[in-house]
């Protein structure tokens, strides 16, 4: 295996604004984990050589490339666009627009690939890249990652050839346009639209990209409440599904809790419900570049919130018997989540008349599976086909399932094959596939779309939203007297425990003979806490670092225990998950192992980390001053993580109490001469 940058979706990294002289961008961003507006350039550089490599260029040489908000400056942006002027193609900018608009526009326009400059749910300190490939919609997965980063760190710098900033097109206008052409060409009805007496919608659109698609709606639709826009340096803080994440219910006590106290959408949407109880209060809920949504429901009943995220946001979409396309001849279809989701969640969406297929963490890989799909049901589905193109069909499935039994999937190598087909047999990316919906909890949910008679696969959090509105206001409207116990329903009551562990070193996780440690522990209290089920490592061919293990009841699933590092953050989690299970017997299990991680994976040498040791040990010690460090929104973040992910310490910043896990965690800290080592 070799050296990879992109991690669950792309790259992302704390921006630093200017490249040390004589360092090459890349390499420092081994080093130092630190993305440059010099990285951004030679990076787009790198990929548009790529695309022309694999004669990806041939229709067309656009790049479209978008963003999110948090790069005010535009220097990251411009050197992005000037990448791919010095690799000869063509950038056309669309702008602040969310991560699924970038991408239908490059599908309208049958540019060569789209380039998204975001860092998604990450703080507004980070920025990151996300690609799109041309007539296909895939995205990159490890082995093209593999592929480019060793190009990059061929390359020289500066790059040999300059160009200017000025030959590029500027199309945000009409990619704005389109997508919400698209949203409203794949909506089920007028009816939410028509009805603002009787629904109020709350949008929250974490100070990102998806404040550009709502200002725009016509002014016709007066349902909306727009809140958490135009502030570039707030990306994300107080706002969208990052702080949501885990959570299915709010109460008004809840949200005076640190955690939320800030959060401007929640708190309106709580008074809007006391104003007005008899009407149905909705907040669209999304993260920094729009692709992931959660629906806030408020529950006049129970004076509250219900959180539905991704999981079950696909249980109520899945419920729709509209999901069968009449289109399809398919006698089975799919739904696919991601192993992540809720064990419960999965089970219902078994019992429905989907099967159910599951698929590594990432968008990416629901991505790959619609693709699949569709390729998999072409000779289905397309009439006359003569033998030429028969074959154009085996060529492609062919090396499809030879790379996914090697684990290996090359978006570069497959979206060529797909466009040699397309040229042969145009209409092959209009037909229906037995792909009917695919998710996973933390807000991704892929919805088949039809764009300009073209059948399209994204994350696309305005249209699902728009989806389970519509859904929803339907059984308002129908039966109002059990709503809300039918939306209590819909949230899975499987346990779900989450445990991160921030500042780590990455590799740690696939040391063998810390695996193997790591292994026996596992294995062992599984014996002693549930020696009734049987136990079963789960190896996944196309995520080859997760650790996996199924503990089973004869054919049922009850437990599912993986580890695995962040590909977008600087973390590992711990992902503990149970099916009618105790949730204190899980809990002692997940501790226990979440315990082992804490103390062999953090980064002794980061800066991030020294400072929450020092903090921790001036906690234990009741010291009268924390060294917070100086920088707010630095000070912020680590706060975050030590409080709302980690769970440490509650209170905030001036009178932290650490919890359980934080005492036990920091006196192992004191004890540790390695961490005294660093001045503590």
């Amino acid at each position: 295996m070799g050296i990879r940058l992109q991690g669950t979706d792309g790259i992302r990294g704390p921006i630093q604004k200017h490249l040390p002289p004589t360092e090459h961008p890349v390499k420092w961003y081994l080093q130092t984990g630190e993305i440059t507006p010099e990285f951004f350039q030679l990076y787009t550089y790198s990929t548009c050589s790529l695309l022309r490599n694999f004669g990806l260029t041939d229709i067309s040489n656009s790049i479209v490339v978008g963003w999110d908000s948090r790069d005010s400056s535009g220097a990251f942006n411009n050197a992005a666009m000037l990448g791919i002027l010095q690799a000869g193609l063509t950038p056309c900018s669309v702008g602040i627009l969310p991560t699924p608009a970038v991408a239908l526009h490059m599908l309208s326009t049958q540019a060569a690939a789209a380039i998204v400059l975001t860092a998604s749910h990450n703080p507004a300190d980070q920025n990151g890249i996300k690609i799109f490939l041309g007539s296909s919609g895939l995205k990159l997965f490890p082995s093209d990652d593999e592929a480019l980063t060793k190009f990059l760190l061929e390359q020289p710098w500066p790059l040999s050839n300059s160009s200017i900033l000025s030959v590029y097109c500027d199309e945000s206008e009409a990619a704005k346009t389109d997508f919400i052409a698209h949203l409203l060409q794949n909506k089920d009805s007028e009816m939410i639209l028509d009805q603002p007496e009787s629904i109020n919608i709350i949008t929250d659109s974490a100070f990102g990209a998806c404040q550009v698609i709502v200002q725009h709606f016509p002014k016709s639709w007066r349902i909306f409440q727009h809140y958490n826009a135009d502030c570039s340096d707030e990306i994300n803080r107080f706002s969208g599904v990052a702080d949501l994440e885990g959570t299915r219910w709010l109460s008004e006590q809840h949200l005076r809790n640190s955690i939320w106290k800030n959060h401007k959408a929640l708190h309106q949407l709580f008074r809007n419900l006391q104003k007005n109880p008899k009407i149905l209060h909705l907040s669209w809920i999304f993260d920094g570049d729009g692709d992931r949504c959660f629906i806030l429901v408020a529950d006049s009943s129970r004076q509250g919130i219900h959180v539905l995220s991704g999981d079950a946001l696909m249980l109520l979409i899945s419920s729709k018997s509209e999901l069968k396309s009449p289109k399809s001849s398919m006698t089975t279809q799919y739904i696919f989540n991601t192993i992540e989701s809720d064990l419960e969640a999965s089970s219902r969406i078994l019992g429905k008349e989907f099967d159910l297929r599951q698929c590594p963490v990432g968008d990416k890989w629901l991505l790959l599976e619609a693709f699949d799909s569709r390729i998999k049901t072409l000779k289905e589905l397309i009439p006359k086909l003569s033998q030429a193109n028969v074959n154009l069909i085996d060529e492609l499935q062919n090396t499809l399932v030879e790379m996914r039994k090697l684990g290996r999937p090359g978006a570069f190598e497959l979206t060529r094959l797909w466009r040699n087909l397309l040229k042969e047999i145009p209409e092959a990316n209009q037909f229906s596939t037995d792909f009917v919906l695919g998710g996973e909890e933390s807000g991704h949910v892929i919805l088949p779309g039809i764009h300009h008679k073209q059948l399209v696969f994204l994350g696309n959090g305005p249209l699902v939203a728009f989806k389970a509105t519509e859904i929803l206001y339907k059984r308002w409207l129908h039966k109002p007297e059990e709503f809300f116990k039918n939306i209590e329903a819909l949230q899975p009551q499987g346990t779900h425990f989450t445990l991160p562990i921030y500042y780590v070193v990455k590799e740690k996780l696939l040391e063998p003979r810390f695996r193997d440690e790591l292994c026996q522990i596992i294995q062992k209290l599984a014996n002693n806490l549930y020696p009734e089920f049987t136990q079963d490592w789960i190896n996944l061919a196309e995520d080859n670092e997760l650790l996996m293990l199924q503990l089973k009841d004869k054919d049922t699933l009850k437990i599912s225990i993986f580890i695995r590092n962040s590909g977008t953050e600087d973390k590992l989690s711990l992902y503990t998950q149970g099916n009618g299970i105790s949730d204190e017997a899980l809990e002692e299990f997940s501790r226990e192992i979440y315990w082992h991680l804490l103390c062999h994976c953090k980064n002794r040498n980061s800066t991030w980390y020294q400072s929450e040791a020092q903090i921790m040990v001036e906690l234990l010690n009741a010291s009268p001053t924390i060294s917070w460090p100086e920088n707010p929104v630095i000070k912020s973040r680590l706060l975050h993580e030590m409080r709302n992910k980690q769970k440490f310490v509650t209170g905030d910043s001036e009178n932290l109490v650490l919890t359980e896990i934080g005492k036990r965690y920091a006196q192992f800290l004191s004890d540790d001469a390695a961490v005294n080592m660093v001045g503590i």
